[in-house]
C-alpha cells in the first residue's frame, strides 16, 4: 500500500507507519548541523533526517546555525558530522584561499544533492536600479552576515566593482521582503534554487525587478576564475509578473561529512539516502535536491570520504576523475 510522504510529517509518524522504528539500543546516532533556521540547507538535512529514520537505523539531530559558513566551520572543527555547501566553498578551503587564511581539509564529499542554487538580484520597482553598476550608493542586502550567500555574493560584487559602492545591510532571509517592502532596503541578492520561495513571493507582489547579470559575468571573467559556478539563463515567467528572461549564475550542493565520521557510518547514511524510496521522498518533497536523481560523483573536486567512495564504486559509478583522498 503506497501513502504520499509529506515534508512535515513528524518522526514518530513515519516511524508507526512503517510498524518497525528501530530501538534505541540500536539507533545509530548522527548530527547535522544546517544553515539558518529556515533556510534551504536546514529543511534539506530536515527531510533527509527523516527518510533516515523512516528506512534504517540512523537517527540524525538536525541542528540550525547562523548560517552556511557557521555551518561549515562547525562540522570542520569537529562539532558536526555532516552538512550541506557549495563546491567553491569547500575547495577554497582546501586550498587554503580566501575567504580563508589556512588550508581546511576536514570536509570529505559524499555526494552531489543540491540542484543548481541561482544568484537572484532582485530589486525593488521604486530604487530605479536597472542594472548592477545602479546599485551604488543603494541599500542592498547581499545575505546576512555569516552566510554563504554573503561570502559568494560579495565575491562577485567585488570582482565587478561594486562591492565596495553598495551599502550592504544585514538582513536575514526572512525579513529581505518585508525590508524591501517598507523601503529599509533598495534590494537583496540570494542564492537559491529556481523557484525560490522568496523570490516567489517578490515576484508576486508586482514590485520586483530581477537584474540580470549576464554582462557583468562575461566581462569580468568571473566565470573563467570560478569553474564552480556556470551561466544561467531564466527563461521568461520563471516566477509570477516576471515576464522577460534574466541571467546569473550557480552551482550545484555537496553532502559532506567530517573525515572522521567512520567509514561504515557514511557508507550506511549515503546508501539509505540514495536509495530509490529515499531519492523519491526527498526530491518530491523538495525541488532543490532534484541533483539526487542524478550521478552523485559527476564534477567533484574535491575527495570523497572513504565511505561514501566504497559504496559508488560498488554501484558502478565511475570514481576515477574525483580527486583522491591524499593526492596533491
Amino acid at each position: 500500500m503506497t501513502r504520499q510522504w509529506t515534508l512535515w510529517a513528524g518522526a514518530g509518524v513515519l516511524a508507526v507507519m512503517t510498524g518497525a522504528a528501530a530501538s534505541a539500543s540500536n539507533a545509530q546516532e548522527v548530527s547535522f548541523i544546517g544553515g539558518g533556521a529556515k533556510g534551504a540547507w536546514t529543511r534539506a538535512l530536515t527531510a533527509m533526517s527523516e527518510c533516515l529514520r523512516q528506512k534504517s537505523e540512523v537517527r540524525a539531530t538536525v541542528t540550525p546555525t547562523q548560517g552556511g559558513m557557521d555551518a561549515f566551520m562547525k562540522v570542520q572543527t569537529g562539532r558536526g558530522q555532516f552538512t550541506i555547501n557549495y563546491q567553491s566553498v569547500i575547495t577554497a578551503a582546501w586550498d587554503g584561499k580566501a575567504p580563508f587564511k589556512n588550508k581546511l581539509q576536514n570536509m570529505l564529499a559524499v555526494g552531489s544533492a543540491e540542484r543548481l542554487a541561482v544568484a537572484h538580484f532582485v530589486v525593488s520597482k521604486g530604487s530605479g536600479i536597472k542594472s548592477l553598476a545602479d546599485m551604488a550608493g543603494k541599500s542592498i542586502a547581499p545575505g546576512p552576515v555569516g552566510s554563504v550567500t554573503r561570502d559568494i555574493v560579495g565575491s562577485f560584487l567585488k570582482k565587478v566593482g561594486i562591492l565596495g559602492k553598495i551599502n550592504a545591510a544585514n538582513v536575514s532571509s526572512s525579513e529581505m521582503n518585508s525590508f524591501l517592502k517598507d523601503g529599509k532596503i533598495d534590494g537583496w541578492i540570494w542564492l537559491g534554487g529556481v523557484p525560490t520561495p522568496a523570490a516567489t513571493e517578490a515576484a508576486a507582489s508586482g514590485n520586483a525587478v530581477f537584474l540580470d547579470v549576464g554582462k557583468e559575468l562575461e566581462a569580468s571573467g568571473f566565470l573563467r576564475e570560478n569553474p564552480f559556478f556556470r551561466k544561467v539563463v531564466q527563461a521568461a515567467g520563471s516566477y509570477p509578473t516576471i515576464d522577460y528572461a534574466w541571467t546569473s549564475f550557480g552551482q550545484n550542493g555537496i553532502l559532506l561529512a567530517h573525515k572522521d565520521v567512520p567509514a561504515e557510518v557514511v557508507y550506511g547514511v549515503a546508501r539509505t539516502l540514495w536509495s530509490d524510496t529515499c531519492v523519491d521522498y526527498l526530491t518530491n518533497n523538495l525541488k532543490s535536491l532534484s541533483a539526487m536523481k542524478g550521478s552523485p560523483v559527476d564534477g567533484l573536486a574535491f575527495p570523497l570520504h572513504p565511505g561514501a567512495a566504497k559504496l559508488w564504486k560498488e554501484k558502478g559509478l565511475d570514481v576515477s576523475r574525483v580527486p583522491a583522498l591524499g593526492a596533491k
